[in-house]
């Protein structure tokens, strides 16, 4: 995978990634919506209204990645220190991967591993993944078996190699439903999921 490489969003590839924003927005996918506005600027729903105007991102709390292949944007994804559990990362967030470079297990490879390095490198307890009800299907790929399917095996630096934990009930994240699956960093993490259970 020497052909990628992952940069932090920033100044220099602004108007790049803008750019792969609208090319996903125009996709038949339920989160294509969230990618690009032409008046992005009072669109907090979108991406570069979160990546311009929040925090969310922003060192030390969080940071957006870029996946490169030689010079163009392919894919992104950020992470950031949860508001309900500082110790609680969430990896994986607004991640898109363009059409062309899907199916090659780039955030399994690239991505969700330097999450993970990213969340180990500021002493988190968990990082996790989220979901909401229209890709809630996803967490299926990550379970260790499948009824008829064959696993790629997993190693130390891949997310849930170590441990695969499922919330079973959706909660309120970022205001929005959500369910979760995790990785414990530390065995002492211990969260009560039931404080931000969906009503």
């Amino acid at each position: 995978m020497t052909d990628y490489q992952l940069v932090t969003f920033n100044k220099d590839v602004e108007d790049q990634f803008f750019k792969f924003c609208k090319e996903a927005s125009l996709q038949d996918d339920p989160a294509a919506v969230n990618m690009w506005a032409d008046d992005w600027q009072n669109q907090p729903h979108t991406l570069p209204y979160i990546l311009i105007n929040g925090n969310r991102y922003s060192k030390p709390n969080g940071e957006f990645f870029i996946l490169m292949h030689f010079s163009e944007i392919i894919g992104c994804g950020g992470i950031y220190l949860s508001g309900f559990d500082p110790t609680f990362a969430l990896a994986g967030c607004r991640t898109w991967m363009h059409r062309d470079h899907r199916n090659r297990s780039l955030p399994r490879e690239i991505l969700l591993p330097a999450h993970k390095q990213w969340a180990k490198d500021r002493n988190a307890r968990a990082v996790g993944i989220t979901f909401n009800d229209y890709n809630k299907n996803l967490i299926s790929t990550w379970k260790r078996t499948r009824l008829g399917e064959e696993r790629l095996p997993r190693q130390p630096y891949h997310l849930f190699y170590d441990n695969f934990n499922e919330v079973e009930f959706p909660v309120i994240i970022q205001y929005t439903k959500q369910w979760v699956i995790y990785e414990t960093l530390d065995s002492t993490f211990n969260f009560d999921w039931d404080s931000i259970k969906c009503k």
